[in-house]
């Protein structure tokens, strides 16, 4: 998972940049420029060091339901292989074992890396998937991607194209297009 981690990191260009994260969003925003990359998350489970337990997140409630989707997947993958710690709800264990399961979580979901969210007293570790870059403002083609604030679609081609104006003005604007 560390090589999966490194991997995005280096791609987008995100060491050392400012970031935040929604639960209500499902998503993880990093901000290394004028532009944003941003991942989907699925929360993988949480420690907190007062009472010195991990919890899976399809056993927190307070988790919202969109930012633990597909995580039923790894309960599956304990039961059906005999992994205890997959299935039970919560148990006695520290951020080493959420590292661990992490790591198991992220390599079942197939997620592109992990990321750790200290809040006080508890720690969230995420699975990240889908990166996409986006550039607030900006105005896209029709038929393209819609920019929007709460769930923003992969957009990864940024274009220099020449458009003519309503008064036959030529002028010059980014257009973000889709992967193909």
């Amino acid at each position: 998972m560390q090589e999966r981690n490194d991997a995005w990191m280096r791609d987008y260009g995100l060491q050392g940049c400012g970031y935040d994260w929604s639960l209500d969003d499902a998503q993880l925003t990093f901000r290394p420029g004028c532009d944003e990359v941003v991942a989907d998350v699925c929360v993988i489970g949480s420690v907190s060091e007062v009472e010195g337990t991990f919890l899976w997140a399809w056993a927190n409630e307070a988790i919202p339901h969109q930012a633990r989707r597909g995580l039923e997947r790894v309960r599956e993958f304990g039961a059906s292989n005999a992994l205890k710690l997959l299935t039970k709800s919560e148990w006695l264990g520290g951020r080493s074992d959420g590292l661990e399961m992490a790591a198991v979580a992220g390599r079942v979901l197939d997620a592109s890396g992990v990321w750790v969210a200290p809040t006080g007293d508890v720690t969230l570790f995420l699975a990240l998937s889908n990166f996409g870059r986006f550039q607030p403002g900006l105005e896209i083609e029709e038929g393209a991607a819609r920019a929007l604030p709460c769930r923003v679609q992969r957009l990864d081609i940024k274009m220099n194209e020449q458009i003519v104006g309503r008064e036959g003005k030529r002028d010059q604007r980014q257009v973000w297009r889709r992967a193909a």
